[in-house]
């Protein structure tokens, strides 16, 4: 049958036709062309313009696409921008569409946290200063339990400075939470875990504990926690189709492993952005939208955190730009920018690997710089041979490792297995153009003999100080 299809000369054309419309709808972009169009109008609640009616640079967008398509970037799978409220860009690869849900992981947690000040907001949780252990009597306690325990609040869970011996981002990664997803009751497993440091003094990445605030929404409210956000968060804002994970007694699991469309994510990126409204409808309060998203406290690689939010700044055209975001393991991000009244969604299938910051890369050298006023272009310094062998060596802050190289007259960079040149502003600055996290300054500092002390490094939204060690 399917030989007879393909020999008939008459039918062979409307085949390709079909494959091309079929490639097309169901893989996303052709990857040896690329012509904008605006995003479509479905009646899901999203008004559409296009990105030249929102003053946004088409040819810097294009030079993006291309570079996904090309494969410079890696395993994308959608990219969607808001504009002033407005969908101006959504295109898929790889075979996703904007009917298919994606997993977005740890993004999740902002999810959650949106959650929590819903849950507070209408006063089923008194504040984020309630001890989570009183609403655990029902558990029995193991001999183990630690006293210190008690002093855990909420704002504790949501900051990732509850003290428990717990770190997700240590080595090897995950490691709390997998035991977690071997055990049958994971509120059990969560509230017996042991103390290591004194609740809101240190922070570690702890997902397991998040179904403590999963349960205390469901206990205060008395529904489940996916009948909360369907009735409080997900109806108001047109979701459906929302998967949560959920533990072996399902229960929700605030921390990761649900999937939602890409379009949806950039709803909820703009009810947040919006002051907590969606079609003037206010979900959450201002207040808590405020205060969710300012920096509480620095992560391990001195990034801020707010309550399951991440935030950072970064220089872009000349300017400091900041914003807050939910990042999930592989890509998944929904970046909130209110300085240029944008929100940016990405999905993207980099699990457990460096590439899962390209979107920030994204973000750095081709998106804000699309909106923003171009840059007066930068004049690179030629240093002479003793400056360079100065800044040759090895560099560390906490376990990241730099290593900094010379070959005739030029600088690299070497980091997370990704070598690139160094360029010199002056004698004392670099730019490092590392494609998965964006365009990189590194200021130099020296001892008063020229001696390379250490270099502040600004990069993907962070600011790291990498000692010079060999």
């Amino acid at each position: 049958m399917r030989e007879h299809f393909f020999k008939n000369s008459k039918l062979l054309p409307l085949c390709l036709i079909f494959i091309l419309m079929w490639s097309v709808k169901c893989h996303g972009l052709s990857r040896d062309k690329y012509v904008y169009t605006a995003p479509q109008q479905t009646g899901d609640g999203w008004e559409t313009d296009s990105l030249g009616n929102m003053n946004i640079d088409v040819i810097k967008i294009i030079e993006l696409m291309h570079n996904i398509l090309d494969g410079s970037y890696k395993n994308i799978h959608s990219v969607l921008l808001v504009k002033s409220g407005k969908l101006v860009l959504e295109e898929y690869f790889d075979g996703f569409n904007g009917e298919k849900l994606h997993e977005i992981r740890s993004a999740t947690k902002s999810i959650g946290s949106i959650l929590v000040g819903i849950a507070i907001d209408h006063r089923f949780i008194k504040g984020i200063d309630e001890r989570v252990y009183t609403y655990f009597k029902d558990y029995e306690l193991e001999e183990k339990w630690d006293k210190r325990a008690k002093y855990v609040t909420l704002k504790a869970l949501l900051t990732m400075t509850s003290g428990y011996d717990c770190d997700d981002h240590a080595t090897p990664p995950f490691e709390c939470e997998r035991k977690m997803h071997k055990t049958n009751d994971w509120v059990k497993y969560a509230l017996n875990l042991p103390m290591a440091f004194q609740p809101g003094k240190h922070w570690a990445y702890n997902s397991s504990s998040l179904i403590l605030v999963s349960e205390i929404i469901s206990k205060t409210s008395k529904i489940s926690v996916s009948e909360f956000a369907n009735r409080y968060l997900f109806e108001p804002l047109g979701i459906s189709g929302f998967q949560w994970g959920l533990s072996p007694k399902g229960r929700v699991w605030l921390a990761g492993n649900a999937k939602m469309r890409p379009r949806d994510m950039a709803k909820f990126g703009y009810m947040v952005l919006n002051g907590g409204t969606w079609k003037g409808n206010q979900i959450v309060s201002k207040a808590w939208i405020e205060e969710s998203t300012t920096s509480h406290t620095k992560s391990k690689n001195n990034r801020d955190y707010g309550y399951l939010w991440w935030r950072g700044k970064h220089l872009i055209n000349n300017q400091l730009i900041e914003g807050y975001w939910a990042e999930g393991n592989g890509g998944q991000c929904i970046f909130i920018c209110p300085k240029v009244d944008l929100v940016a969604v990405f999905n993207g299938g980099n699990y457990n690997s460096p590439l899962e910051l390209q979107p920030l890369g994204m973000l750095i050298d081709y998106i804000l710089p699309s909106i923003l006023p171009p840059a007066v272009p930068r004049r690179y310094a030629k240093l002479d041979s003793k400056t360079l062998n100065a800044l040759v060596g090895e560099y560390k802050f906490k376990d990241y490792h730099l290593t900094i190289f010379r070959e005739r007259d030029k600088l690299y960079g070497r980091i997370f297995g990704q070598t690139t040149e160094a360029f010199p502003l002056t004698k004392n600055c670099l730019i490092v153009p590392w494609k998965f996290v964006g365009s990189t300054q590194v200021d130099i500092f020296r001892y008063k003999t020229g001696v390379v002390k250490h270099l502040l490094v600004y990069s993907a939204f962070t600011t790291m100080q990498f000692d010079k060690f060999k």
